[in-house]
C-alpha cells in the first residue's frame, strides 16, 4: 500500500510539474519573441551602418584635392527654447571642405567669398532647431554638420562641398 501511495504522490508531482512547465512556455514565449524581434531589428540596423562604413565616403576626395574655405566671422544663433526659462546661444565658426579637383571648384570658391551670408543663413536655420542640451551632444553635432553640408550643397547646387566642420563651437545659457 505504501508503494502505491508514493507512486500516486510522484505521479501528482509530475503532473503539477508538467502544468507549470506548460504555463512557463505560454508566459515566456511571447516575451522572448518580442525580444528576438528587437534584437533582429537592431542587428539589421547595425549591419546597415557597418556596410555603409565599409564602403567609405564615396564623395570624399583624395587628401591632395581637399580644399577648405574658412568663414571670416563666427555666427551667433539663438537655440530652441527647452522650456526651462533660460535663453541659450551657440557661437559657431564654420570651415567648409571642398573637392579641389571638382570642375566647379573655382567658381564655387569665388561664389563663397561673395555670398558668405548664405552660409551663415543655412547654419543658423539648422542650428536653431536644437536645444542647448541637444546641441552639446557630440552625436547631434555630427547630425548638425551633415544637415549644414546638405543645406549648402542644395543652396549652391554642387557636390563640390562634401563636409563642414566647426572651427569654433561654444554654447551659453542665460537665465531670464
Amino acid at each position: 500500500m505504501r508503494k502505491n501511495l508514493i507512486s500516486v504522490i510522484i505521479l501528482a508531482i509530475c503532473i503539477v510539474n508538467l502544468v507549470l512547465n506548460a504555463l512557463m512556455v505560454f508566459v515566456f514565449v511571447p516575451a522572448i519573441k518580442k525580444t528576438d524581434n528587437l534584437v533582429t531589428e537592431i542587428a539589421a540596423i547595425l549591419n546597415l551602418e557597418l556596410e555603409r562604413d565599409e564602403e567609405g565616403n564615396p564623395t570624399a576626395p583624395d587628401i591632395e584635392n581637399v580644399r577648405t574655405y574658412n568663414l571670416t566671422e563666427t555666427v551667433t544663433v539663438n537655440l530652441k527654447n527647452d522650456g526651462s526659462g533660460t535663453n541659450s546661444y551657440a557661437i559657431i565658426g564654420i570651415s567648409i571642405s571642398m573637392d579641389g579637383s571638382s570642375k566647379d571648384y573655382d567658381s564655387l570658391n569665388t561664389k563663397l567669398a561673395e555670398t558668405e551670408s548664405w552660409v551663415y543663413d543655412v547654419t543658423r536655420s539648422v542650428v536653431q532647431e536644437y536645444t542647448y542640451t541637444e546641441i552639446n551632444d557630440a552625436q547631434i553635432q555630427t547630425v548638425v554638420k551633415e544637415e549644414i553640408t546638405k543645406g549648402l550643397q542644395d543652396k549652391y547646387q554642387t557636390d563640390c562641398i562634401y563636409d563642414v566642420s566647426f572651427s569654433q563651437f561654444m554654447t551659453q545659457q542665460f537665465t531670464q
